[in-house]
């Protein structure tokens, strides 16, 4: 969850093999541009060519994220940058998180699967529960308590209000 000009963005990355495809595309690039400038005693301009192209591909694979807007649409930002996916919050007819994942189901059946971290997605599903759009139902699915992550938030969270009162 980054602040970012006013809006705040929920960053999230595709499926776990895609990711690992996509990052070891992306190091090729400046490894090349290593073995360059260990050939050379100067500079080369083929290596400065090769960091530029290696910094495009870091820029576009962090360039995936949410953002909840106030018209009460949910904008999901990826790779393609010209064409970003707007959603109407109120489509959104249920959310299914796991430890790793997070799943939109929408209204006309389709889905779409997401990896968050952990606290970018609870903030995440806090800010989209509370949006007064939002008609659909929030579904855990990790129904073991070592991976309820919520239930370990909230149990911190009072450990540290008792842990306050005492003192």
């Amino acid at each position: 969850m980054i602040k970012i000009f006013g809006k705040v963005r929920y960053h999230w990355q595709p499926e776990l093999s895609w990711s690992i495809i996509y990052w070891s595309i992306t190091f090729i690039p400046i490894f090349i541009a290593m073995s360059l400038f260990y050939e050379r005693g100067t500079v080369p301009i083929g290596g400065l060519s090769f960091i530029a192209v290696f910094m495009i591909f870091v820029g576009f694979g962090f360039h995936r994220y949410f953002i909840i807007s106030e018209d009460n649409k949910l904008w999901i930002i990826s790779l393609n940058i010209l064409k970003p996916l707007k959603v109407d919050i109120a489509s959104i007819k249920k959310v299914e998180v796991t430890k790793t994942t997070l799943a939109l189901v929408f209204e006309d059946g389709k889905s779409r699967l997401f990896h968050m971290r952990k606290w970018p997605k609870k903030y995440f599903i806090d800010a989209l529960a509370l949006n007064p759009a939002f008609k659909g139902e929030v579904e855990l699915l990790d129904h073991l308590d070592s991976l309820d992550y919520f239930k370990f938030y909230q149990n911190d969270k009072k450990e540290k209000a008792s842990l306050r009162n005492q003192s």
